[in-house]
C-alpha cells in the first residue's frame, strides 16, 4: 500500500466516523404556542406589537437554562424553531389577537390600516427558565407615546425539560398578553 492510498483510506475512515457522530447528535425542535383565552371587548385604534428586545445572548435558536451558579446552559441540540425574538413577538401578537375582537390586532406581516395603530414595544430584562422549575419573564412595555409599564411573571413548570420550558414560556407570554389587555381596558 502506498502512502497516498493509506492517506486516502485514513481520510475516508475519518469522514465516515464524523458522519456516524453527526447522526447521533440529532436536534429536537420546540415552538412557543399561543394559549386560548377569553375575548375582551376593547374598541378603538388597533394595536400592534412592533418591537421585542431580549437580553443580550438570548435571541438564539438554542434553548437557554439559567443554572444555580448564575451560568447559562446552552442546549445546542434542543432548539426553538426560529430565533427567540421573532417567536416571542409572534406569540404575544397572536395571544392578543385571540383575546380581542377581530381586526383589533395587526399581526406580524399585516398591512397597517390607514388610521394607524397603537404600537406596543416590549423590552425584556429577563426571559429564562431555571434554576428553579419556573419560567421568569421580566419586561417593561410601552404603548408608544404613553407610560411605561413593568410586569414580572413567574410561571411554574414541572421540570427543566425543554418541552416543559416551551409549554411554560407559552403560558407566561399568554399571561403577559392578558396583563397588557388589563392596562388597555
Amino acid at each position: 500500500m502506498t502512502i497516498r492510498n493509506a492517506a486516502l483510506l485514513l481520510a475516508a475512515s475519518m469522514t465516515l466516523s464524523a458522519c456516524g457522530f453527526m447522526s447521533r447528535t440529532k436536534s429536537s425542535f420546540y415552538t412557543i404556542e399561543p394559549v386560548p383565552g377569553t375575548v375582551t371587548a376593547i374598541q378603538g385604534v388597533p394595536i400592534a406589537v412592533d418591537i421585542v428586545e431580549l437580553p443580550p445572548g438570548f435571541d438564539r435558536k438554542e434553548i437557554v437554562v439559567r443554572q444555580a451558579d448564575g451560568q447559562l446552559e446552552i442546549r445546542e441540540t434542543q432548539q426553538w424553531t426560529a430565533l427567540l425574538e421573532p417567536s416571542v413577538l409572534h406569540a404575544v401578537a397572536f395571544n392578543l389577537a385571540g383575546r380581542l375582537p377581530e381586526g383589533m390586532v395587526i399581526l406580524p406581516g399585516q398591512a397597517i390600516p390607514a388610521g394607524g395603530t397603537r404600537s406596543i414595544d416590549l423590552m425584556f430584562e429577563e426571559i429564562v427558565a431555571g434554576p428553579a422549575n419556573e419560567i421568569v419573564i421580566d419586561v417593561r412595555w410601552t404603548i408608544r407615546g404613553g407610560a411605561t409599564h413593568h410586569e414580572r411573571i413567574v410561571t411554574p413548570i414541572s421540570s427543566l425539560d425543554s418541552g416543559e420550558i416551551a409549554s411554560g414560556l407559552s403560558r407566561a407570554l399568554a399571561t403577559l398578553a392578558e396583563r397588557i389587555l388589563g392596562r388597555l381596558g
